[in-house]
């Protein structure tokens, strides 16, 4: 067994710096429907003397009716001590003439010549300013100016015109103009680059398969790159800092394994790359379309379990969340729920399902610890105001132990059809939870709408009293259980006991037998199970298939 450490805790950390906390609400998310972004074209120009960015962008998209008006996130300038923002210089059609526009409310509204709907609609907006976040430039461990996207949730808007919300998805390219002592890396194909003057550098990438804002970036540093190989066709890279790159490449080495393990499961990849890039991200990990921007401080140059966990957490990503994406934010664990229960399974093909196990019992501690500092929380959820609050115990460490129950619900085959029929359907798309249920009731012929609602719209997990005597005149196991969790929910779920000739500790002893699937929907229930001996221990739950914390009475 590996004893698996919870890499996502160092993430968690990392997201709670006050400087990072302070996002808009709900309630100015996105009020624009009927616009849908085909293509973004950027183009940006960094430099070394100032953290000014210059940005043209050329967006082309359509309206689904005559509205003669449209917006596009970006953050205007600050009146504050920061100056910080962007400040829109002209907005122009595809003709070349200007459109009247206006920049208030950190959004760009530009009026538009009337077109028919559907039809393909292109700006150019061209703009500077010193984005207060969504592009870090700043310096690494060593001491290097670098410059880094970290668009997640909404922060692309920081320093691009988009419609920054998940349900959006487009194409993209970039073309950056930087200093040429830097490599740049972005989504994509890389496309060429060419030597401007002043000592600088055009570098193009671009990304043919629509993607959500949240990971569309840019990496601007100093960079050693290592082509680890090819998986079905798809190059595998290693960028890192020159300084690290001898550790970094062992460290990220493990990814091309990876990549084909989630093909083989799942199915095809999206993008033209993988790219696993050393960063000053402020996450663990941040999952970009076909280039992962990894924290700078998880490179320890040996084979490591906590960064292959966090390797495999961020490439699940490129399957679900970047290419099946959610439809809003209070869907996020069909990304990171999905991520952190992908990552374990991954662990239990390379290393057996005693790591799995020991990766299911350590996200069960932090579920309950999350659980009693917020009760009432609940892995769906529409009313936080600060979409960084989404990012906890319950769309990560729960939302992986659904699907865990999930798989057993179902069993293996029929789990990794509807996983695979979910991909095939929502590929380069978007999906909500009742999208996923219809596909896994449609594959398995059962109905799941009590498993659905009662682990993502209730609050809490089921705490199980329980205990066991035996009747010589019946010959028969008695086994009482009562639901003691204090939020009032009911869970319907299946117990397994395994009965055992000898109490040597709770995985010990030889297995007399197994009980059948008892299922548990009362507050309090007693099962009869015909036995012709006593036996000395009885275990619940042998194969961890069932998030609840279950105490023996009298233990």
């Amino acid at each position: 067994m590996i004893q698996v450490r919870f890499i996502f805790c160092f993430l968690f950390l990392l997201l709670t710096q006050g400087a990072f906390a302070q996002l808009p609400s709900y309630a100015a998310r996105y009020m624009q429907p009927g616009v849908d972004v085909q293509n973004y074209a950027f183009s940006i120009t960094l430099s070394d003397s100032t953290n000014e960015i210059k940005g043209e962008t050329i967006i082309r998209f359509t309206r689904a009716d005559d509205r003669q008006s449209v917006w596009f996130d970006l953050i205007g300038g600050k009146s504050d001590s920061t100056q910080t923002g962007m400040k829109v210089r002209e907005v122009r059609l595809a003709d070349g003439k200007a459109a009247p526009f206006s920049q208030r409310n950190d959004r760009v509204f530009i009026n538009l010549p009337a077109a028919q709907p559907g039809q393909a609609t292109e700006v150019t907006i061209r703009y500077d300013g010193t984005p207060a976040r969504g592009l870090i430039i700043s310096r690494n461990k060593f001491g290097e100016r670098t410059f880094f996207g970290d668009n997640w949730p909404n922060n692309a808007r920081n320093y691009l015109p988009v419609i920054d919300h998940p349900s959006d998805k487009a194409t993209c390219s970039f073309a950056v103009n930087a200093p040429s002592t830097y490599r740049v890396i972005a989504n994509g194909k890389f496309m060429g680059e060419t030597n401007v003057p002043n000592g600088r550098k055009l570098t193009r990438w671009q990304e043919n398969t629509p993607i959500p804002t949240k990971v569309m970036v840019i990496g601007a540093a100093r960079f050693a790159v290592d082509e680890v190989g090819s998986v079905s066709g798809i190059p595998v890279q290693s960028w890192l800092y020159p300084k690290d790159s001898q550790k970094g490449f062992i460290d990220y080495r493990p990814a091309k394994e990876i990549l084909q393990y989630f093909i083989d499961k799942v199915g095809p990849y999206s993008y033209e790359k993988l790219a696993n890039v050393e960063s000053t991200t402020i996450f663990g990990g941040m999952e970009n379309a076909s280039c992962v921007f990894y924290n700078e401080k998880i490179i320890v140059g040996h084979k490591d379990s906590d960064v292959e966990a966090l390797l495999a957490h961020e490439i699940a990503h490129q399957w679900f969340g970047n290419s099946a994406t959610e439809a809003d934010w209070s869907q996020l664990w069909l990304s990171e729920g999905f991520a952190t229960y992908f990552s374990a399974l991954y662990l239990e093909h390379a290393y057996g399902k005693d790591t799995l196990n020991a990766v299911l019992n350590q996200n069960k501690g932090q579920i309950f610890r999350y659980t009693a500092l917020k009760p009432k929380g609940t892995i769906i959820d529409s009313t936080a105001s600060n979409l960084m609050d989404l990012l906890n115990p319950n769309s990560y460490q729960k939302a992986g132990w659904v699907l865990h129950m999930l798989r057993h619900e179902l069993g293996d085959d029929v789990f990794w059809k509807g996983i695979r029929a979910y991909y095939a359907k929502f590929r380069n798309a978007n999906a909500q939870t009742n999208d996923l249920q219809a596909i896994m009731e449609n594959v398995s012929g059962k109905k799941l709408g009590t498993f659905f609602n009662q682990w993502l719209h209730q609050p809490g997990y089921p705490e199980i009293v329980w205990g066991s005597s035996y009747d010589a005149t019946k010959k028969a196991l008695i086994i009482d259980v009562r639901q003691a969790q204090r939020s009032g929910t009911i869970f319907t779920i299946p117990l397994t006991f395994s009965i055992r000739d000898r109490s040597n500790g709770p995985t010990r002893g030889r297995e007399l037998s197994r009980t059948n699937r008892l299922i548990l929907n009362e507050q309090n229930q007693t099962f009869t199970i015909p036995l012709a001996t006593k036996p000395a221990q009885v275990v619940i739950d042998p194969d961890n298939t069932v998030l609840m914390r279950a105490v023996e009475m009298g233990k």
